[in-house]
């Protein structure tokens, strides 16, 4: 069986909620990120797996697609054989702006594409193209504090959104907040951030379902645990509330399915009841769509290999994303949970075996090929394993 990858990258809104997410290149082979392909040939693979073979709805869900368009693409009318709909095309920055490139940009954005100039770098003879697109992406790597200041306020009378890409601290992140853009890229949502102490929010309408489910009386055991798991916030409370001194197991609660199987449906039920109604504020749906993702990922991981519980990797990918929830360390936050030595080690330090599912899913969060490997399995499993996961995340976040 052959197999086919596309690399993601989310694009965030001044809410950090997903906007959009950049889809990259990636070869067959995991432990190479792109492979000897040409730009036009990078481009058409990119297209053929995202729009034939996975399907766009697995990749992104409701949200926008961006791709990198090469100079062929962009001028030659009958080579993008796709729906515009939700879909973003970047110019990149090496392509000369020409007549026939803002003809073509005009030609694209009259089909209902939005248009995107990707690396940008002021140019006042490039207002005519300036004109065609909707959104203009920043590397803020490749600009100074002054020269990335002097940008912003020469783009903010053209009335485009603007995005800052290559993100990769809080400082920079809150810079580009404080400068007024309108959306963000990089890996810094998905690095461990340590700001102050907050509450972790919940979403009001899992909160609704979860409530509606557990009031049920015909659903069972695996709808409850599975509905309870998919939401963050609850299973931190429920296990840290488990695990208290108000309880007193002598065996330490791991799971959600542990805690039901102790306390029974009843009581669990009126505990969980009450957690999902102590606070009803929103969630940053993107951060909790990384979270489900991770935990169904080292789930799925941990299956396939036969390694056992499975339940206990699934709280490892779902814990690995509190500190980004809750703006603290991932030591701070597990503190108060006294579980094993082993799930705590594997979700801080990566180490372990549930570590190595863990920072395996990390890895393929990030496209960082070389690292993505786990136990025995082939490289078709594990990228079925990221593929059943986002898809689960974004029929759970569909819910919501």
């Amino acid at each position: 069986m052959s197999e086919v990858f596309v690399g993601r990258q989310p694009i965030y809104d001044r809410k950090l909620g997903v906007y959009a997410y950049e889809l990259l290149f990636r070869s067959g082979e995991i432990n190479n990120s792109a492979g000897a392909v040409s730009a036009d040939g990078a481009t058409s693979q990119t297209i053929v797996n995202t729009f034939i073979e996975i399907g766009l709805e697995k990749i992104v869900g409701s949200r926008y697609a961006a791709i990198n368009l090469t100079e062929s693409f962009l001028l030659e009318e009958d080579k993008l054989p796709i729906n515009p709909k939700q879909v973003i095309l970047e110019i990149l920055e090496d392509i000369p702006v020409t007549e026939e490139l803002i003809a073509a940009a005009k030609r694209l954005h009259d089909q209902g594409f939005i248009i995107a100039l990707d690396d940008y770098i002021y140019n006042p003879s490039h207002k005519p193209l300036i004109e065609m697109c909707q959104l203009i992406k920043i590397d803020i790597m490749a600009l100074s504090r002054e020269d990335l200041i002097k940008h912003v306020k020469l783009l903010k009378p053209f009335k485009k959104k603007l995005l800052a890409e290559k993100i990769e601290t809080l400082e920079e992140f809150d810079l580009c907040m404080d400068l007024g853009f309108d959306y963000f890229q990089g890996y810094f949502l998905s690095k461990p951030r340590i700001v102050k102490s907050a509450t972790l929010p919940q979403n009001k309408l899992a909160i609704m379902n979860i409530l509606a489910l557990l009031q049920d009386i015909d659903s069972d055991i695996d709808d409850i645990d599975e509905a309870i798991s998919s939401d963050v916030a609850m299973s931190y409370k429920i296990l840290k509330l488990m695990n208290s001194a108000f309880f007193n197991f002598s065996n330490k609660i791991e799971s959600i399915k542990q805690a039901l199987l102790l306390l029974g449906r009843k009581k669990l039920n009126s505990w969980a009841s009450m957690t999902a109604m102590s606070k009803l504020d929103e969630q940053p749906s993107e951060m909790i769509h990384i979270a489900m993702t991770r935990a169904k990922m080292c789930e799925l991981l941990a299956d396939t290999a036969n390694l056992k519980p499975v339940e206990n990797y699934f709280t490892t990918g779902l814990f690995s994303a509190l500190d980004i929830l809750m703006e603290n360390s991932l030591e701070v936050l597990l503190k108060p949970l006294p579980i094993s030595d082993d799930l705590r080690d594997a979700v801080i330090n990566k180490n372990g075996v549930m570590g190595e599912a863990l920072k395996c899913t990390l890895a393929y969060e990030t496209s960082d090929w070389d690292n993505v490997k786990f136990q025995n399995l082939t490289e078709n499993e594990i990228y079925i394993a990221n593929v059943e996961a986002v898809s689960w995340a974004n029929m759970v976040m569909e819910m919501m």
